[in-house]
Formats: structure tokens, sequence, C-alpha cells
């Protein structure tokens, strides 16, 4: 079934609803932004680093995804790509951390946050930037791995009809948002990042969602919803 037809325009709106968590901004220490396929992020960090919300952006991730699904295509880390998208956008290569390596959300906090401990960053409170419908997992990553900061997470703010329109490929951000959702499910009895509460309509949105054709990214092996995750009503 195809993005915009009316019969998903619900459960998208529901489930992009829910994935989006952006917090009101406040001055921090650092900006770190999350790679991904979508250069907007860096856009976005580089207006808040240019408001004077933080000194430093770090930008993290590296050749992830070779082959699969999320692949960028490009033949340089995200964090080469997104520093020189920041640059362009004012933020001088003196303001700018590059950790180039991380191959997954984890690894965006783990090896960060090791990179600014080696440049002798004390951070206390983190600007957090990433593409609008991982924010919520990123900040469930980022409870987990950098407990001592909080976390303030940020995007554009934009409607799910709009960023869909304007991506060249919608059908894999989709695919991606309902792969990322069902990590927030799945990975807290993995130990890999805080759960979240989730109501019963955003799971209900997601099940449509798969049964339209939008469970590539889902976790091999396990259900929507496993056995001990209780919606909140």
């Amino acid at each position: 079934m195809a993005w915009n037809e009316p019969d998903l325009e619900e459960p998208l709106r529901l489930l992009w609803d829910y994935m989006c968590l952006i917090h009101r901004p406040k001055p921090c220490d650092a900006i770190l932004v999350l790679g991904s396929f979508d250069e907007t992020a860096a856009v976005y960090a580089a207006r808040l680093w240019r408001e004077g919300w933080a000194p430093r952006v770090i930008m993290s991730g590296g050749l992830a995804h070779r082959g699969g699904l999320l692949d960028t295509g490009w033949d340089r880390a995200e964090a080469e790509v997104f520093a020189e998208v920041a640059r362009e956008h004012g933020v001088p290569e003196s303001a700018i951390l590059k950790e180039g390596y991380a191959q997954n959300t984890g690894e965006n906090f783990v090896l960060s946050r090791r990179l600014a401990k080696e440049e002798g960053l004390s951070i206390s409170a983190l600007m957090v930037v990433a593409k609008p419908y991982m924010t919520r997992r990123g900040y469930a990553v980022g409870l987990k791995i950098w407990p001592e900061a909080e976390l303030v997470m940020q995007a554009e703010a934009v409607t799910v009809e709009d960023y869909l329109a304007r991506d060249p490929n919608p059908e894999r951000v989709i695919q991606a948002m309902v792969g990322d959702f069902h990590r927030i499910l799945v990975y807290p009895a993995l130990g890999f990042q805080a759960p979240l509460p989730v109501s019963r309509a955003v799971v209900e949105a997601a099940h449509s969602l798969i049964a339209a054709g939008y469970g590539e990214r889902l976790l091999s092996g396990w259900p929507l919803l496993p056995e001990g995750v209780r919606p909140t009503l």
C-alpha cells in the first residue's frame, strides 16, 4: 500500500507524533548530532549553534548500514558529511568535533561520550539533534548510555505529511520509523536503552503500517509487542 493512501493517514500521524520528542531548548554544554541519511539534522544543529545554545557540536556517525535500507550511499562517514553541512551553515571548524566510527545509535552515544571526555569537555546538559522520528528512540538510548547528562532532544518541527512529501524515498522513511518503534519496545529487555511508555493507540498504528507492508526493519524473532510490555491506556 502506498504511503499516501487515505487508510494510512491516521496511523502515520499517530506513530510520527509519538516518535517525535522535542524538548524546550535550554543552554547546554554541547550539541550531539546523530548521523543518518537525512542531512537536515545537521542544518538544524547549525541553527541551534548560531542561536548560542551550546559552544561545541559533536557530529557522530560512520560508514554505517552498508548495502542495507539505511545506507546513505556516501563514500564518507556520516560525521564528515554532517560537519561539511554545518560549516556551510555557519559553524566554524573549531566548534566541531567528529566521531566517525559509530555504526548504530548506541555507538553514537558511547563513542561521542568517550570523545567528549578525551577532549576535556564536561557535559552535564547535552542537546541531542536527530531526524524528527529518531528523537524519542535517541532519548531512550541516551538515558541508558549517558545517564549523567540531562538530554535536551531537538529536531525541526515538521508534520509527517510535509516530511514524507519532500523526502526522495518516503517508503524508506516509514520502514525506518516502524523499525525504530519496534526497537523502543524490544531494546529495554536487551539492556540497550531505557524503557519508555507507549499507548495502545500507537501500537495499533504500528500494526496497521506493518499490515500495509512496512515491516521490513522489524527485529527478527520478536513480536511487535514483546512479553512483559504493557501499553498505557
